[in-house]
């Protein structure tokens, strides 16, 4: 009988300590103002824990008909114009064009429109249809650099409702 307390006392730590460690794929924000879905490329760090290297929000503003998607990188990521191609199933499928910027010390960020184009809201509007596609499993590609990203089925499902709820046409 001890051995099984003992056995059932470090499941438990185990169990716990695993979930504190859980990291989330894709996170949302919804309400009358606006709709946002954030998507998380996780990768193992030196002391293999994963972290966010980088996130994805896929953006409305609600009241003023806005949308966008931003992009948030490490801050050693290089400025300026880069190309980022949406994969499936190993081939490019669209292609979106990034000015990246350093946010002050801490991050760099972008904003998507497509390539040769200047329109956020067509950007959104193709990104959005191709994940909803893809059903939140997408890859994208960058300097040589592959992120994947795996939204929850939930929030997807929700951001997609809240996108119907808000956008009509």
């Amino acid at each position: 009988m001890r051995w099984f307390k003992k056995a059932t006392l470090f499941l438990y730590v185990f169990s716990f300590h695993t979930q504190a460690e859980l990291l989330p794929t894709s996170t949302t924000q919804l309400n009358e103002k606006s709709c946002r879905l954030d998507l998380y490329h996780l990768k193992k760090n030196e002391n293999k824990k994963f972290e966010s290297s980088l996130q994805l929000a896929m953006i409305t503003d609600n009241i003023h008909r806005q949308r966008y998607i931003a992009i948030k990188a490490d801050i050693n990521h290089p400025q300026g114009f880069e190309n980022i191609s949406y994969y499936r199933m190993g081939q490019p499928v669209e292609i979106f064009t990034a000015n990246w910027r350093k946010k002050r010390d801490e991050y760099s960020v972008t904003r998507l429109v497509m390539l040769g184009g200047t329109s956020d809201r067509q950007a959104f509007d193709v990104f959005t249809k191709l994940v909803k596609q893809d059903k939140g499993h997408l890859e994208l590609r960058a300097s040589n650099k592959r992120y994947h990203f795996n939204a929850k089925n939930k929030d997807l499902n929700d951001f997609i409702g809240c996108l119907n709820q808000h956008y009509r046409n």
